[in-house]
């Protein structure tokens, strides 16, 4: 079996790599790799899991699909040759390409094909729709779980036993998970690791045999794969880590140049004012303390580097609470909060206004912040809160 970097094994992949059919009904698993085009682990741990499973498919009650992102970038090995495909899933924008008659650029040609797939197997799905998306990031650090914190999408994500990270979708629009929460289906993110460490196809291939025991679709079957994936999950990761929020986003501007100081990795301890990057002629530093995520060791990507923090998990069970009792009905009645005016799912909030903290309120109660214009945030309510 080819390696994390051989290029060959990547040209001409199908768009779908394969799927195992179980001996009865039940729900399905999408698993997901190669999104951005240079990051093969995904890909080839999905190719493992495939041919175990291909001799005893009778140990599944549902279905396993396995797809390719990128195809073209994959065959070339960058993470995309004209725009990022995980940045492109905002409705109105793919539904400006369905009506499009030209060919467009290679990732509009990857995204009308791929949204064609993906809605015929949700379409035709005869259960419960799970979906595992499976990356790897360009700077060393453990592998940890990423979620719309959806209550269906926490359920699965709390089986993993790595740290977990909220709120990304907040600072990631266009995103191919938070297009198909939006959808239904129950979505989990997975960064297995550094782009070029073996160890990232062991993890990733790890995190499939944890996402079909999580979703159901092993049944009563024999527990060994599984046990073992989680002892490597266990292991290789820092599950001590728990689960941290975003605090911060480092924008790159294109025409500075970026450049991360050398040594960086991800959860590493962050102190305010330290130098972390270059853009252009100016230094970066921190402009807080907290847990450095995902610092940007590649040419092409758009994000420079997060900063998060550790969340007690008290409040995960508080927020679920919270969202049964549907308070959002009279968040209009604080200070400096008003109903959208053209939107039934949203508020709008005046940070200037509000004497408490607006952004963390808005997400036990299951809203996540859509746009900021000044000191007006727009909170819009996640799927699970829809009646």
């Amino acid at each position: 079996m080819p390696g994390v970097g051989e290029e060959s094994y990547l040209v001409d992949l199908p768009r779908e790599l394969g799927r195992v059919v179980g001996r009865q009904p039940g729900p399905t698993l999408i698993c997901m790799g190669g999104l951005h085009g240079n990051e093969p682990a995904g890909v080839l741990a999905l190719r493992l899991v495939l041919e175990s499973l291909q001799s005893q498919a009778d140990v599944l009650c549902g279905e396993l699909i396995a797809l390719v992102g990128n195809r073209q970038a994959l065959a070339i090995g960058k993470r995309f040759i004209d725009h990022d495909l995980n940045r492109a899933w905002h409705p109105e924008r793919l539904s400006r390409l369905l009506k499009s008659t030209g060919h467009g650029e290679a990732e509009d040609r990857e995204q009308l094909e791929l949204d064609a797939t993906l809605q015929r197997i949700v379409d035709e799905a005869p259960g419960r729709v799970f979906m595992l998306d499976l990356h790897t990031t360009s700077g060393p650090g453990s592998a940890f779980a990423i979620l719309d914190d959806t209550l269906p999408n926490r359920e699965i994500a709390l089986d993993f036993p790595v740290p977990l990270v909220l709120g990304l979708e907040e600072e990631l629009a266009g995103t191919l998970a938070s297009y198909l929460t939006g959808q239904g289906v129950t979505v989990l993110g997975f960064e297995a690791g550094q782009h070029d460490d073996p160890g990232s196809v062991d993890r990733a291939e790890a995190a499939v045999w944890v996402a079909l025991d999580s979703s159901g679709l092993l049944g009563d079957g024999d527990r060994t794969r599984v046990v073992e994936a989680r002892r490597i999950l266990t292991e290789q990761t820092a599950s001590d880590i728990g689960i941290v929020e975003i605090l911060f986003r480092y924008d790159i501007d294109s025409s500075n140049g970026f450049s991360m100081v050398p040594g960086f990795e991800s959860f590493q301890t962050i102190e305010e004012g330290q130098v972390l990057a270059r853009s252009g002629s100016e230094t970066v530093v921190a402009p807080q303390s907290g847990m450095l995520l995902m610092p940007l060791y590649q040419e092409q990507g758009e994000d420079g580097f997060f900063l998060t923090r550790q969340v007690r998990p008290f409040w995960l069970p508080v927020s679920a609470r919270l969202r049964s009792w549907r308070l959002e009905r009279f968040l209009h009645w604080l200070p400096g909060i008003t109903r959208h005016p053209d939107r039934a799912d949203a508020f709008l909030v005046d940070q200037d206004v509000a004497r408490f903290s607006p952004l963390h309120m808005f997400h036990l109660l299951g809203f996540r912040r859509e746009g900021k214009d000044g000191q007006i945030l727009t909170m819009t309510r996640r799927p699970d809160l829809e009646s």
